[in-house]
C-alpha cells in the first residue's frame, strides 16, 4: 500500500465508500441491489509542452499554505472532521505527531471505535457485547496503515515533499478547469500500488485544488475547499468526495476544528489493554512453534458460516456484495476488512451481523 499523500488522501476518503460496501446488507426487503457501475477510467495523455517541473508546482502549494519553515515547524495536528452518512453523523477526531504517533476516535451512532500507535505498536478498539464494552486487538500491515491515513489526512495534503519517496513517477501532463479554477494536472503512479491518478494545484495561486483516482473499478474525484488559515498556515476545512457508491453520489466531510502543536505526547501512550496484548504476544512468540496449530485450530473451520446459514432474502445480496468487493481486487479487499471488523464489533446479535460475518469470512479465503 503506498505511503503517498496521494493514496492516503484517497484511503481516508474511501473510509465512507467502505462503509457504503457493507450497507449493500441493510437494502430494504423487496429485493432491489446497486447495478455494478463501470465508469470511464481517467485517460493517459501526452504532456502538454511547456509545462512546470512537479517540483516547481509543488513549491508553489507550499508557499500558498504558508511556507515549508512553518511547516516543518509543526510538531503536533489535533482535527476534529465530521460527516452526514445516510443520516447519521460520524466524526473523526485525530491526533497526528510528528514523531510518529497517531490516534483516531470515531463516534458513529452504532457505537464508538478507537486506533492508534506509539510509532512501534498499532492497535484498534470497537465496542463489543451486550455491555458494549471495549475490544482490543493489535495490527499491523494494511491496518496500521488505515491508522496512518486517517489521521494524517491534512498533513499528507499540506506537505507535498512526502510524495516523490512513495512516487513511481510524478509529471505535469497539461492545464485543465478542475472545480472551476485552471489548474495544472500532475499525472502521478504510485511505487506500490497498480494504476495511476491526477492531483489537481490552481495555475494562479498554487492552491491544492483536489485529486481523481481509482478505487477498485470506480473513479472517485476530491475536492479541497474553505481553505482558512490557522496559526499562520492554511488548511482546509472542507473535502466533498464525488464516487457512484457515496448515497447520492458525493459525501462531503467538514473539519469542526484544527489545533497545531497542542497535543501532548503523553496522548499516543499505549493503553493498558494494549500493553497486556502486546505482553502476550511476546510469550506467545517465545513458546514453542506448535502453539501456533493450536490457535489456528481455534479459527479455524470448526466454525465456517455456510451461505445457507444466512437468511434467504439475505443470500442474493450478500453474493452480489462479495462480487462487487472482489472486482476491485486484493488491495481492496485489504481496504475493506479493518472497516467491516470493525463495524462487525459494533454491531448486536442477529442476521445483519451474521450477514456481515459471513463477508469476512469469505473475503478473508482470498488473502
Amino acid at each position: 500500500m503506498s505511503k503517498s499523500m496521494f493514496t492516503k488522501s484517497m484511503l481516508t476518503a474511501s473510509l465512507v465508500l467502505t462503509i457504503a460496501g457493507s450497507t449493500v446488507l441493510a437494502q430494504n426487503s423487496n429485493g432491489n441491489t446497486q447495478q455494478e457501475t463501470k465508469p470511464a477510467q481517467p485517460t493517459m495523455q501526452p504532456a502538454q509542452p511547456g509545462m512546470p517541473s512537479f517540483d516547481e508546482v509543488a513549491e508553489k502549494a507550499v508557499e500558498f499554505v504558508g511556507g515549508r519553515e512553518a511547516i516543518d515547524k509543526i510538531k503536533s495536528l489535533h482535527t476534529v472532521i465530521a460527516m452526514e452518512f445516510m443520516g447519521m453523523e460520524i466524526k473523526m477526531d485525530s491526533k497526528w505527531h510528528r514523531d510518529g504517533g497517531r490516534l483516531v476516535h470515531t463516534e458513529t451512532p452504532q457505537g464508538n471505535s478507537d486506533m492508534g500507535t506509539d510509532g512501534k505498536t498499532s492497535w484498534m478498539a470497537f465496542p463489543a457485547g451486550p455491555a458494549g464494552e471495549q475490544q482490543y486487538m493489535l495490527v499491523e500491515g494494511s491496518q496500521a496503515e488505515q491508522i496512518d491515513s486517517q489521521s494524517s489526512l491534512h498533513m499528507n495534503i499540506l506537505d507535498p515533499k512526502l510524495v516523490r519517496k512513495n512516487m513511481k513517477s510524478l509529471e505535469v501532463v497539461g492545464k485543465e478547469e478542475f472545480a472551476e479554477r485552471m489548474a495544472y494536472k500532475v499525472r502521478f503512479e504510485p511505487k506500490e500500488e497498480e494504476g495511476y491518478g491526477f492531483f489537481y494545484f490552481d495555475v494562479s495561486s498554487g492552491q491544492p485544488l483536489g485529486l481523481q483516482q481509482t478505487i477498485g473499478q470506480e473513479m472517485s474525484t476530491i475536492t479541497l475547499s474553505e481553505w482558512k488559515t490557522v496559526d499562520g498556515l492554511k488548511f482546509f476545512h472542507k473535502m466533498a468526495m464525488k464516487s457512484p457508491s457515496a448515497p447520492g453520489g458525493e459525501v462531503t466531510m467538514n473539519v469542526q476544528k484544527i489545533e497545531v502543536n497542542k497535543v501532548e505526547d503523553s496522548a499516543f501512550a499505549l493503553p493498558e489493554q494494549v500493553k497486556e496484548l502486546v505482553a502476550d504476544a511476546e510469550q506467545d512468540e517465545e513458546a514453542d512453534n506448535t502453539g501456533g496449530d493450536a490457535a489456528g485450530n481455534e479459527n479455524g473451520n470448526s466454525g465456517e458460516i455456510k451461505l445457507e446459514d444466512l437468511p434467504e432474502m439475505y443470500r442474493e445480496r450478500v453474493k452480489m456484495t462479495l462480487q462487487q468487493l472482489k472486482s476491485g481486487g486484493q488491495e481492496a479487499i485489504n481496504r475493506s476488512l479493518p472497516q467491516f471488523e470493525q463495524m462487525l464489533g459494533s454491531m448486536p446479535e442477529g442476521d445483519d451481523k451474521l450477514a456481515l460475518q459471513y463477508i469476512i469470512q469469505e473475503l478473508k479465503k482470498g488473502k
